[in-house]
């Protein structure tokens, strides 16, 4: 026989066995209408206060059913809605059928989505399953739970601002930015004033201290807003002394300032009686402007930019909420207070020391 015979047949007979071989293989069928695992109510006993922040809720579920043996990850997610068409985080992701989480880290998760402190609200939970990126994820019917976020403050990524205004010291209280949205875009309020002096000078740091990459460079000013680029070889910035909102981008390597109001307490319970507002100081973590100090038995109201054109009071109902030109505020004995306002919210916080 040839020698071209003996290759043709040994070609021949080892396609066949491909064949053969292919046609054992069984591929997976994916069911055209997978099975939803199913969620139990979550578990937990312990009270959900700061006490208890270390303590776990939770969660088991049953296995999803694609219709074929796989290797299915589930994640946990919340929602501040039942349908999860806003406000969705994934608190865990696993390949069990079984997870938990601090009570620590859900209230701030509530905190994040704007609850207030000290109300119960309703949140919704629930499992998501799947196989592949390329096949639709199935879930779990939403369950719900009543939760009181409680007074926390929640620890944003931060850099800083270190400048004349507070000696030059990166990683001060008086001179943070934070990242809200976990990210490089970080944001707050900062009183620029030098002194008596009509600018002031400042820079951007990355860490609380001189070491790695700190900027400066040149602003641009439009009416009340500067906007420029952070230069790491830029000199220090400067503006005029006031109060702004301040944007940084640290992946765009853009800063943005904006005056904004300047706040402060007024009345017979603060030092300077109603001759003077006492500056407060923004305090960027709880997003509020806050001040402690001593204080007299006496009234007080909040009051922007030293003048009585934006000032705000007591709605009526005592119970924490404000508004504009609205009723003395009352200390009924003197002593050491920390005192909050959100301008947002329009809400305070009296608290004695």
């Amino acid at each position: 026989m040839k020698k071209t015979t003996l290759i043709a047949l040994f070609v021949a007979v080892f396609g066949l066995l491909l064949v053969s071989c292919s046609r054992d293989i069984t591929e997976p069928v994916v069911s055209a209408n997978p099975g939803s695992p199913t969620l139990a109510d979550l578990s937990y006993t312990g009270q959900f206060t700061v006490n208890y922040a270390d303590s776990l809720m939770k969660f088991s579920w049953s296995a999803a059913d694609f219709g074929f043996a796989s290797s299915t990850t589930y994640v946990l997610q919340m929602s501040s809605t039942s349908n999860f068409t806003s406000n969705v985080a994934n608190l865990v992701t696993t390949q069990n059928l079984k997870a938990s989480a601090k009570v620590g880290d859900i209230n701030t998760l509530l905190l994040s989505w704007g609850y207030p402190i000290g109300t119960a609200v309703t949140v919704y939970y629930r499992i998501s399953a799947s196989v592949s990126p390329n096949l639709s994820s199935v879930y779990t019917a939403a369950k719900s739970v009543s939760l009181t976020p409680y007074d926390a403050v929640i620890n944003y990524p931060m850099i800083y601002v270190p400048g004349a205004y507070q000696g030059w010291s990166p990683g001060a209280d008086n001179g943070r930015l934070y990242s809200y949205g976990f990210n490089t875009t970080y944001a707050g309020i900062i009183r620029i004033k030098d002194g008596t002096n009509a600018s002031s000078e400042f820079k951007v740091t990355i860490n609380p201290n001189w070491n790695g990459p700190n900027y400066g460079g040149t602003l641009t000013k439009n009416g009340n807003t500067y906007t420029g680029t952070l230069d790491p070889n830029g000199g220090n910035f400067s503006v005029s002394a006031g109060v702004y909102a301040i944007t940084v981008n640290t992946g765009a390597l853009t800063i943005s300032l904006t005056k904004t109001d300047d706040w402060g307490v007024i009345g017979s319970a603060t030092a300077q009686g109603w001759n003077a507002s006492t500056p407060m100081f923004y305090n960027g973590q709880r997003k509020m402007w806050e001040i402690t100090s001593n204080f007299v038995a006496g009234e007080f109201k909040f009051r922007a930019n030293d003048d009585w054109s934006l000032n705000y009071g007591d709605d009526g109902n005592k119970n924490g909420g404000l508004k504009a030109g609205g009723d003395n505020i009352a200390l009924s004995t003197a002593g050491n207070y920390t005192i909050r306002f959100d301008p947002v919210k329009l809400t305070y916080t009296v608290k004695k020391n």
